[in-house]
């Protein structure tokens, strides 16, 4: 992550687990980063509370107090430890900014079929008796995840004659407040919210819709 820097010559970059600074030995030194006393006799050298250390016994003890000082080609390379608290701060920052980009980055586009497999497996989160929310309300899985025909009299897109009716993949849920079990499409039964509408369950006559909503594929 890289930070403000005033040095000319100087390049700041404040890692995960210490600052850096890259530059040549004059332009370290000018920015008080170093003195003549810490340069390298060989490739690098490191200081713990100013002394000069062996660096393989002092590796994991890279707070505040360790320094290391390396030859990078012609310049040098100068990383200062920091403290245990400014690293946890770095790296809570890290994982966000990760994550982040994770969450924005475009994805290869997987077609239709790829999108129907990774519905699936996505929505297919649930098992027989596991407690969801579902419309907000607390629930019970009741029904699994699979393919249901759902009662529609008013816009059910198929008929048999009698009746109209949607076919959609969704669970039953049994509502904890009354016992009455609903059919919910996956993406309305959540771990800890959900807000689309659903479809109640009624006894007898199949699944009927209650609130006249649903999403069909285009496909």
């Amino acid at each position: 992550m890289k930070a403000v820097n005033d040095n000319p010559g100087v390049e700041f970059d404040a890692g995960v687990s210490g600052d850096r600074y890259s530059g040549s030995v004059e332009a370290l030194i000018a920015a008080g980063i170093i003195t003549a006393e810490h340069l390298p006799a060989a490739t690098s050298v490191t200081f713990f509370n100013g002394v000069q250390v062996d660096g393989r016994k002092v590796k994991a003890m890279q707070d505040e107090r360790w320094m290391q000082v390396r030859c990078v080609g012609r310049s040098l390379r100068v990383t200062k430890g920091i403290t245990r608290e400014e690293r946890a701060r770095r790296e809570e920052a890290r994982r966000l900014e990760v994550e982040e980009l994770a969450r924005t980055a475009p994805r290869k586009d997987p077609g239709f079929d790829g999108v129907r497999v990774m519905d699936y497996q996505a929505s297919a989160a649930f098992v027989v008796g596991d407690e969801v929310f579902a419309h907000g309300k607390a629930a019970t899985v009741v029904g699994p995840y699979k393919l249901y025909r759902v009662r529609d009299d008013d816009a059910g897109e198929f008929s048999d004659g009698k009746s109209r009716a949607d076919y959609l993949y969704g669970y039953l849920c049994r509502l904890e407040s009354n016992g009455e079990e609903f059919f919910y499409p996956a993406h309305g039964v959540r771990a800890r919210s959900g807000t689309v509408s659903h479809l109640r369950l009624v006894s007898g006559a199949g699944p009927r819709r209650e609130i006249g909503f649903s999403i069909r594929s285009l496909a």
